[in-house]
């Protein structure tokens, strides 16, 4: 197993501006919404005209069903952005996916800006074809529509609202949780995973009975900045980094909170570090829109570090963007000559659509200094 990089960052302010977008969000009227039946991203509008972005989780793991990719079709609105999150996702007793919201989760959003609703499943119905799991799962709109009330009125910053939130709100969410499974589990005669050990999980984020920050950090960190923190790199090693090595960074804002988050890949490049997103696909000749959107995103919070530090020494490095797929010749962007792109286009018989992209991708790298866009052939 490789080492993990250990670096420390900090960020002032982020200053973004997204491109990748090829069609419009949907607005929706807030008296009527149900956060389980509006599509996954789009507008909030409120019947005294204001109105600002939503986006939803299906599952609090973030790799599962690119939430990332919807915060970024949010992400370009100059009013706040809200994403729904529900604290734990239960399938059942044998399915393996048994998930909770992490630290990490939270740190990104605090440093992003976007505002955590926290929720919890409350209705779902058994499989049809597979045996003590379930399907359909509901949150509970009410609790969603109370908060979504709530960072309507607020004057606070996402960072306070997200600490806030969670202070207040993480255990009675997460006892909601438990209580629903068990509920579910009882109408349908079903297995769920243990509400005695989801409980002892609670109990792991609470000092003296309530919700600590820190506690919560160190329980719920994922498992690869759980490894950072114990095996990290010299400053040496950083001459044998190879694409595919990890990076766990500890990044402080403007106000001095430090947060916690991973990139998968970090390689040595002419003296500069690359921070890399990589996406990949065998059967197309472009990654899907949603897969593209979701590495952007992650490499937003990268691009906006002021500083980089590792063991104290200043460090130089880019973000990128890695798309590969069935493509003949390679198009590296931002460039200022739009025929090289016309070129690509034509040698891999694109469509429209996609050459719209390119171009769109171009645009993105362009504005965003420090972002680099690569493209090549598998």
């Amino acid at each position: 197993m490789s080492k993990v990089l250990r670096l420390n960052g900090i960020i002032r302010n982020i200053e973004y501006e997204p491109q990748a977008r090829t069609s419009r969000l949907k607005r929706m009227a807030f008296e009527g919404f149900d956060i389980n039946s509006v599509p996954a991203s789009g507008i909030i509008e409120f019947a005294d005209d204001t109105s600002f972005g939503y986006s939803k989780w299906n599952t609090p793991k973030p790799s599962r069903t690119y939430p990332s990719a919807r915060i970024y079709k949010t992400y370009h609105l100059q009013t706040k952005r809200v994403t729904v999150i529900p604290v734990i996702k239960d399938e059942g007793k044998w399915a393996q996916n048994n998930d909770r919201i992490t630290f990490m989760t939270y740190s990104r959003m605090n440093l992003m800006c976007v505002y955590i609703i926290l929720a919890w499943y409350n209705r779902a119905e058994p499989h049809p074809t597979r045996a003590n799991r379930i399907t359909n799962q509901q949150l509970n709109n009410e609790f969603v529509l109370e908060k979504i009330r709530e960072v309507k009125r607020s004057q606070k910053s996402a960072l306070h609202w997200n600490e806030l939130h969670f202070e207040k709100d993480y255990e009675y969410v997460y006892r909601q949780a438990v209580e629903s499974y068990q509920k579910v589990s009882r109408m349908y005669d079903l297995e769920m995973n243990s509400a005695e050990n989801h409980l002892k999980l609670l109990e792991q984020c609470l000092v003296d009975g309530k919700f600590s920050r820190d506690a919560f950090a160190e329980f719920s960190s994922d498992r690869s900045a759980s490894a950072a923190l114990r095996e990290t790199m010299t400053i040496h090693d950083l001459e044998h980094l190879t694409h595919g090595d990890k990076a766990y960074f500890e990044l402080e804002n403007r106000l001095g909170g430090k947060y916690f988050v991973t990139a998968d890949e970090v390689y040595w490049e002419n003296n500069i570090l690359v921070i890399q997103e990589s996406k990949n696909t065998v059967s197309g000749v472009l990654p899907s829109l949603t897969d593209i959107q979701d590495g952007l995103f992650k490499n937003i919070l990268f691009k906006e570090i002021d500083e980089l530090y590792l063991d104290g020494e200043s460090v130089n490095f880019t973000t990128r963007l890695k798309l590969t797929g069935n493509l003949d010749g390679a198009l590296k962007l931002p460039i200022e000559d739009a025929s090289a792109i016309d070129n690509f286009g034509g040698k891999n018989n694109l469509t429209a659509h996609k050459r719209k992209l390119l171009r769109l991708l171009n645009e993105e790298a362009r504005k965003n200094t420090g972002l680099s866009i690569e493209i090549t052939g598998n």
